[in-house]
């Protein structure tokens, strides 16, 4: 998943909208803009809609606004906080398991599209 499909699935479930709800707002299907989710196809012609629905600049949906990933850093729930802090506690071979687990899980997400 390329780093538009990822902040485009974040900022839409931050705002506990469904594919479905973005496509219309945008005008678009569901079809076309599960594509941009999954990273088959880019939203050229819908970042203005998409940056306005989300309050972001076309430059953080595309991955060039580095500021914004300290901003996205910081919005991160405490159960991800405490997820991570649990993460850095572990072993050098419990971080090798928890990798290889999130390599698998990340693999079978890009299929899912």
């Amino acid at each position: 998943m390329n780093i538009t499909a990822l902040r485009l699935r974040n900022l839409r479930e931050k705002k506990k909208l469904s594919q479905n709800d973005v496509a219309k707002i945008i005008g678009v299907t569901r079809a076309a803009y599960n594509k941009y989710e999954c990273g088959v196809s880019r939203p050229i012609r819908k970042l203005e809609e998409l940056s306005a629905l989300f309050g972001v600049t076309v430059d953080y949906i595309l991955g060039k606004d580095e500021t914004s990933f300290e901003n996205e850093i910081e919005s991160i729930s405490s159960h991800e906080h405490n997820q991570i802090r649990k993460y850095l506690s572990l072993s050098d071979e419990g971080k090798l398991m928890v990798d290889i687990m999130l390599n698998a899980v990340s693999e079978r997400e890009k299929h899912i599209c």
